[in-house]
C-alpha cells in the first residue's frame, strides 16, 4: 500500500446510493490500512491531499469543511501519473 505515497491519483467519487458524480486529482500523503467504515466493515484509505476540483470557484471540500484534502477508500482511486492504461474512460 505504501507505493501510493505520493502518487498523483483520480478519485472517483460516488453519492450515497452508489451513483458516480464526478472525478478529482490529488496527491496521496498518507494511508490507513483495515479501517473500520462502518459497523463491521473495513476498507484501506489513503489521505489525498492538494486535490484538483476543475473549477477555481467551486474548490473540494471534504464533509468536515476542510478545504483541499481528504480521507478516500483505495478502491475509489486510480493512479494517473505512470504509463499504465487507465482503468476508467470515457
Amino acid at each position: 500500500m505504501y507505493h501510493f505515497i505520493g502518487k498523483t491519483v483520480r478519485v472517483h467519487l460516488y453519492s450515497r446510493e452508489g451513483i458516480a458524480v464526478g472525478s478529482i486529482t490529488g496527491r496521496v500523503a498518507d494511508i490507513a490500512e483495515g479501517v473500520e467504515v462502518s459497523e463491521g466493515m473495513k476498507k484501506d484509505l489513503v489521505f489525498v491531499v492538494d486535490i484538483d476540483s476543475g473549477d477555481p470557484e467551486q474548490p473540494y471540500k471534504n464533509s468536515a469543511g476542510m478545504e483541499g484534502e481528504s480521507w478516500f477508500a483505495v478502491q475509489d482511486i486510480e493512479i494517473v501519473e505512470d504509463d499504465a492504461p487507465r482503468l476508467f474512460s470515457n
